[in-house]
């Protein structure tokens, strides 16, 4: 029971990682916030932590609309009144296109959600965190945004701008208690990898340690799934 009596915001809550993450903080006596673009399976993923006996509420949400954004952390704030980890987890990624042929919409789209929907939930969170004098926040990775790589263009220049992201905001919120953190998960097997690679649940180690208070020095890092463990020596 290490996040007892913490309060776990999941976005892209409903399915693949995001469900993992919500599900192992369950077990670690979290009370579990998620949200997705699909009610079916917020419902699905909340109804399943639900009759593990841990408290969970749902809510779809678009995390690029300012709006939903907005609205959604309302809703999670009436309900448990504090959000201690913030798991930006929702992510999207386009076929394969040469930068040259890419659809400006893809683009567009791509860091909308990847990019500018991490921006708003956190900003939206940041001060609720700020009040209670601290907080975790864990950003989705990946390698695609530490390396070259080819025909990916929109989806690497999101994760690279959430490295940037997360280490300009570690600093930001030093001072406030908060810590800020990416994990690259590898490749694991959900809608977004065509269901190749290892399984969801394989991976959450990581984020229940970032989440739980042991991890509290661990700040601006990007860690891996695979290797964390020798990463925070």
């Amino acid at each position: 029971m290490r996040l007892k009596g913490k309060v776990i915001l999941v976005t892209g809550g409903g399915r693949g990682i995001g469900r993992a993450i919500a599900l192992a903080g369950a077990r670690e006596g979290a009370s579990i916030a998620i949200c997705a673009r699909t009610a079916a399976e917020i419902e699905k993923t909340a109804a399943e932590i639900r009759g593990s006996k841990a408290e969970c509420e749902g809510w779809p949400c678009d995390v690029s609309s300012e709006e939903a954004v907005a609205a959604f952390i309302a809703n999670v704030k009436k309900k448990f009144g504090r959000i201690d980890v913030l798991v930006n987890n929702a992510g999207v990624m386009t076929r394969p296109s040469a930068a040259w042929e890419l659809d400006v919409k893809k683009w567009d789209y791509t860091l909308a959600v990847n990019l500018r929907g991490m921006f708003l939930v956190t900003r939206a969170v940041l001060p609720m965190m700020i009040h209670q004098k601290g907080g975790s926040i864990i950003n989705l990775a990946s390698a695609i945004g530490r390396m070259a790589y080819p025909n990916f263009i929109a989806y690497s220049t999101s994760k690279w701008g959430l490295e940037g992201f997360t280490q300009a905001l570690a600093a930001e919120v030093r001072s406030h208690h908060i810590r800020v953190n990416s994990v690259d998960p590898g490749t694991v097997a959900t809608k977004l990898t065509g269901f190749a690679g290892s399984k969801p649940e394989s991976v959450t180690d990581v984020f229940v340690y970032l989440a739980s208070d042991e991890s509290k020095g661990v700040t601006g890092k990007m860690l891996s799934a695979s290797s964390w463990k020798s990463e925070v020596r």
